[in-house]
């Protein structure tokens, strides 16, 4: 028997009776209002909450005043040649075209506003339909509504889709989502054109950042193990995924690469080291959609042929960009500013400090993993398959956890597929149950994967002491006396960098980005030196004004690590000869530097 035939008309499966639509819209809703307060602070202030949304959106105004499309050089930081960032415009345009639309009846600062409140709920919505869309490829049309409820508690409006959200994070959750439904469709052989769409969505993520990367390599096998474990009936669906990633590889490449990059070979973004071995993959792919070969065993040896091609290609073109993708990053530099982001902290790491916090993160997901295999194992034929895709899904992101716990706001929403199809499964068999009961038994089935459940039973972390409030230091009330000074080149420390960007008209040494060595690296020894040994470093830099905030977390690691240093003289209140401490008011000292 074909795995098709272990497929079993929807029809004849009990639905949970609430509405799809009806679902989305409640979810929208609830997540409206947890975040109201938030959204209320982005109209009003116009504060960025995180320092990659005050940088995306000075990017975004550069593109509006006339930069090249492909000129992705953040011109005020470490001028004068800037830095070259290693993002994409896919995720400007969308930005670009709402602030344009905004302007057309707001000031344009209450379109920035508008746009920075619009672009992360419009990303939600999609976010809900996409998760319960897969749901229901998981459930044979069941538990859509579920899928959509479930992401809402998943927590996602508090993280990467908060109102004033505007980095890359969001739009990639919302594609790995659309590459699962549509791979999860793709399985039905009579609906192998999803494929195309999968492959499609898995160059568009590329384009925008590589951090899907790790699933897209899962998704992109599952297809591959269905052709090898069933044979020819699902030859289309390879065939329609190698043509959809080349060719979406292709045009995001010439559309957001510049041709005099095409043939640069970076790690940390697409580039031609990995447009390379994935289009090799992608024609190894579309191949063996023609083979006639025997058995599995045979088709294994393809497969493997095809993967060995891929492989090759990426060690031969690009064997830097195997290791660490932070290996060029200056040591003092990793030191002081990126072990100290939480987002990149393992997990490990981060429960050392925060274990409640951490346990609420790790414990939906770990349950996810166990509920996609257990039901992996009840299920048969196609519906085996997609559990194990999931599964197989849920163990790479926790896995990756203990790298980086970013991940976790990637591999959140996928944990509500196993949610939904867990109450499916139940809902199949409490049929005699009045509707209140069975209400009540899906929440509480459903709330051991929701991290919101488990920071509302569980205690608080204890927060950092010492009075460390750097946001306090980065509104724009407090980079005013800055943008009231003349336009100049500031030295402070790295996460200061892309608010004093985006808030005034000045200049950045530092920036929290790891392509900005120098200027960070420069930054740091004038701020760690003795102030007569800071003195040549500074004038050198060609700053015209140092900026610290003794509320900054960063500028505490600092002062710890060199208390004599001009950051600890500045904040105990003495001024070198060679700076004038200037009358500005907030909780940011301004000095100039003498010349």
């Amino acid at each position: 028997m074909s795995l098709a035939a272990t497929l079993s008309p929807a029809a004849d499966r009990p639905k949970l009776r609430f509405g799809f639509s009806g679902a989305i819209a409640l979810s929208l809703a609830l997540s409206a209002a947890l975040t109201f307060d938030h959204a209320r602070a982005v109209w009003r202030t116009g504060t960025f909450y995180d320092t990659d949304d005050a940088m995306r959106m000075a990017q975004v105004r550069d593109l509006l005043s006339g930069q090249s499309w492909f000129d992705m050089t953040a011109d005020r930081m470490d001028p004068p040649a800037g830095v070259f960032m290693h993002w994409s415009r896919i995720v400007d345009a969308p930005l670009a075209l709402l602030i344009k639309f905004f302007g057309l009846f707001m000031s344009p600062a209450h379109a920035e506003a508008a746009t920075r409140l619009a672009f992360p709920f419009l990303l939600l919505a999609a976010l809900y339909a996409l998760i319960g869309w897969a749901s229901g490829a998981l459930t044979d049309g069941r538990a859509r509504a579920a899928g959509a409820m479930l992401a809402m508690a998943s927590g996602a409006v508090f993280g990467q889709f908060i109102p004033g959200r505007i980095d890359h994070h969001a739009p990639q959750i919302v594609l790995l989502a659309a590459m699962t439904g549509a791979t999860l469709t793709a399985f039905n052989p009579s609906r192998a054109l999803f494929a195309a769409a999968a492959g499609a969505a898995a160059a568009l993520s590329l384009a925008i950042s590589l951090e899907n990367l790790p699933f897209i390599a899962i998704l992109a096998a599952a297809p591959v193990a269905i052709w090898i474990a069933y044979g020819d009936d699902y030859a289309p669906a390879l065939r329609f995924y190698g043509l959809g990633l080349a060719g979406a590889l292709l045009m995001t490449y010439g559309a957001t690469v510049g041709p005099e990059r095409w043939g640069v070979r970076a790690c940390d973004a697409l580039s031609f080291a990995q447009l390379a071995p994935a289009l090799t993959g992608a024609i190894g792919v579309f191949a063996l959609s023609f083979l006639r070969v025997g058995g599995p065993i045979a088709r294994t040896g393809a497969a493997l042929v095809a993967a060995a091609a891929a492989a090759g290609v990426f060690h031969g073109v690009a064997p830097q960009c195997l290791g660490d993708p932070f290996v060029g990053l200056d040591p003092l530099v990793r030191h002081i500013w990126l072990a100290h982001v939480a987002e990149v902290k393992s997990l490990r790491e981060f429960a050392a400090g925060s274990p409640w916090a951490a346990l609420g993160m790790a414990a939906p997901t770990a349950l996810g993993v166990c509920i996609s295999a257990w039901l992996a194992v009840r299920a048969s034929g196609i519906a085996r398959a997609r559990f194990v895709l999931l599964c197989a899904l849920l163990t790479t992101g926790f896995a990756m956890t203990f790298w980086a716990i970013r991940v976790f706001s990637s591999v959140g929403p996928l944990v509500a597929l196993a949610g939904a199809a867990l109450l499916a499964h139940v809902s199949c068999r409490v049929e005699g149950l009045s509707p209140a009961a069975r209400i009540a038994l899906a929440t509480f089935a459903a709330l051991p994967l929701s991290p919101l459940a488990y920071s509302i039973v569980t205690p608080a972390d204890a927060a950092p002491s010492g009075g460390v409030n750097s946001m306090s230091c980065l509104t724009p009330q407090a980079t005013a006396p800055l943008e009231a000074l003349p336009v100049g080149l500031v030295l402070a420390p790295i996460d200061f960098g892309s608010h004093l960007i985006a808030q005034t008209h000045h200049g950045a040494l530092a920036a929290p980005y790891h392509r900005n060595n120098h200027g960070n690296r420069i930054a740091l020894d004038a701020l760690m030196a003795r102030p007569d040994a800071a003195q040549a470093i500074v004038q050198q830099s060609g700053a015209n004004y140092v900026a610290v905030c003794p509320a900054m977390g960063q500028l505490r690691t600092i002062i710890a690590e060199a208390p004599q240093g001009l950051a600890a003289t500045l904040v105990a209140g003495q001024t070198p000869g060679w700076l004038d401490k200037l009358d500005t008011s907030g909780p940011n000292l301004v000095f100039r530097v003498k010349r």
